[in-house]
Parts: C-alpha cells; sequence; structure tokens
C-alpha cells in the first residue's frame, strides 16, 4: 500500500514535514492519513501502514455497496431472520444505540431508507420517517445477532464510520508501541495520539464550508479527537432546490439552521456521532455536550 501523503487537515502551525513520517491511503469516499514521529522510520512506516491496512479492513467490512460487507449483508438478510455479527461490529452497533438514546434520538444509524427516500441511494425509495428509529433493531447479546423488527430499516454507519476507523488505527499504532501521531479521515474526522514533536498539542483548524469565512476555531488535540459535521458535503435536489445530506431522524427530513458542528472528545467514533447530533438539536445540545466534557462549536447559516 504505498500512497503518496497529501495534506488536508489544516495543522496550526504547521509541523515541519521532515520530522514526521506520513502515509495515505483511499477509503470510505475520502482519503485517510497518519502523521507519526517518535522512533525509527522502518519502525514508523510499518506501523503507519498497519494502521491503514486496518481502516481498509473496516472500509471493507462497513460498506453499503459491496455484497462481501458485513453491513450490506445485515441490511438484506436482518429483516427476515436474526444475522450473527463478529463480536466487534456486534458492539460498534450497540455503541451507536447507546449514541442515540444520548443524542435524543438525534442521531442513529437506522436512517437508510430515509437517505434513500430524499434521493442520497441508488433505487426506489421504500421507507419513511416510520421505518427509522434503533428502537427497530433488535439486539441478542447471548448469540451475537441482529434483527430488524420492520422490513424497510436499512442499517447505514456513514456518520461515524470514519471515526470509528480512526479509533481502531490507533489501537494499531498504540500496540506497535507510538506515542505520537495524527490520523485524519477527510477533514471531518481527525485523531491525536500524544503530542507532536514539539511536545505541544496537535493544533488542527475547523474549517468553515464558506471557504470566504476564516476558520471559527482552531482546537489543541492530545489523545483526543474530533468531529465535524456539515449538512452541505453532500447534497441531492428536491424541488428544485439543493438539500443537504444529514437527516433528522426525529422528523424524516433534513436537517437545517445550521451550516457547520464540531465537537471534541476522547473518541472519534463518538465525535462524528454527536457533531451529526449538534447539527440537527443546535447550539442548546453544545451546551449540554460541554457539561459532559466535551468541547462544542457551531457556525450558523
Amino acid at each position: 500500500m504505498n500512497c503518496p501523503y497529501v495534506p488536508s487537515v489544516p495543522l496550526v502551525p504547521s509541523v515541519p514535514s521532515n520530522s514526521l513520517t506520513r502515509a495515505a491511503c483511499a477509503a470510505m469516499g475520502t482519503q485517510f492519513e497518519v502523521a507519526l514521529w517518535g522512533g525509527q522510520p522502518e519502525r514508523l512506516e510499518a506501523a503507519a501502514y498497519a494502521a491503514l491496512d486496518e481502516i481498509v479492513r473496516l472500509h471493507h467490512q462497513l460498506s453499503l455497496f459491496d455484497p462481501a460487507a458485513d453491513i450490506y449483508e445485515l441490511n438484506a438478510v436482518a429483516a427476515h431472520e436474526p444475522v450473527r455479527v463478529e463480536p466487534r461490529l456486534y458492539a460498534l452497533i450497540a455503541r451507536c444505540i447507546e449514541l442515540t438514546r444520548r443524542t435524543h434520538g438525534a442521531f442513529d444509524i437506522a436512517v437508510g431508507s430515509l437517505m434513500q427516500a430524499w434521493g442520497f441511494r441508488q433505487g426506489e425509495a421504500t421507507g419513511s420517517a416510520s421505518n427509522v428509529g434503533s428502537h427497530l433493531i433488535e439486539m441478542d447479546s447471548a448469540a451475537w445477532t441482529v434483527r430488524f423488527l420492520d422490513p424497510a430499516v436499512q442499517v447505514d454507519l456513514g456518520a461515524i464510520g470514519k471515526g470509528y476507523a480512526l479509533d481502531c488505527a490507533a489501537d494499531v499504532l498504540r500496540e506497535c508501541g507510538i506515542g505520537g501521531a495524527l490520523l485524519h479521515g477527510g477533514s471531518s474526522s481527525v485523531l491525536a495520539i500524544g503530542t507532536g514533536p514539539d511536545g505541544a498539542p496537535w493544533r488542527v483548524a475547523i474549517r468553515d464550508p464558506d471557504e470566504a469565512q476564516p476558520p471559527p476555531a482552531t482546537v489543541d488535540l492530545c489523545d483526543r479527537a474530533l468531529g465535524v459535521s456539515a449538512p452541505h458535503g453532500r447534497e441531492a435536489m428536491r424541488g428544485g432546490s439543493a438539500i443537504g445530506h444529514v437527516m433528522d431522524p426525529r422528523t424524516g427530513h433534513p436537517a437545517t439552521g445550521l451550516r457547520l458542528a464540531a465537537v471534541a472528545c476522547p473518541s472519534a467514533c463518538d465525535a462524528d456521532a454527536l457533531s451529526t447530533a449538534l447539527l440537527v438539536l443546535g447550539p442548546a445540545f453544545a451546551a449540554d455536550l460541554r457539561t459532559s466534557g466535551c468541547d462544542a462549536w457551531t457556525v450558523g447559516e
């Protein structure tokens, strides 16, 4: 996996290029990148590619469109019979359901049919808001099985897939003894292990979707992750108007009101989910997040 490193997450200030070992790969519709330091170049390079291998593995496991993927099989079969999934994927789905409860339903992975109904999936619309919600997912922890209670339920892990991949890749780096690294998937999911080579936290700028605007914030990350959500990263046309891809599972309609939401917390998976919920719920939820130890930012329309 000999991939070029093309920086896309703005570091403030820039870390000198010659102080980092870097590698990248394409997965989950974006470019993932790893930058690490502190050891022999050969060892750092091996660790970087081991982390990227884990990201590629998860790309194939979580795909909605690959018939060999676990999530594809789950969506095809679980409405008809329980599907046994491997323990790590079972734990991820259970964590997502817990995050749905924490966010009062504003984040939910059971929105696949809703995404299709609004034109973000190929094929004829098969669902509506009545087919959305993790309450329609039945988990059996004794058998490691998942079952859907409505035939139109479709699981979509797009809102947390990149963050989850970063968490797993970071675990690989830690197992390799890496003490300092920055990982990201595109410019929306970032995770830092330790500090940069200068001993200071990794400082990352949040990009405003309106490129004419300055970054709304810079974030210092040390053993911490940042998730950024915006409605217009992907769009579909409805009634001659462009609509954003972030759905409000409670109403069955696209989220409106903010052009960006960002959350920093220890887990990249959680940061992705919570930033999605923040985009849906608005600034009032930011105050709730801050009381629980997260950092949160919003940018209005």
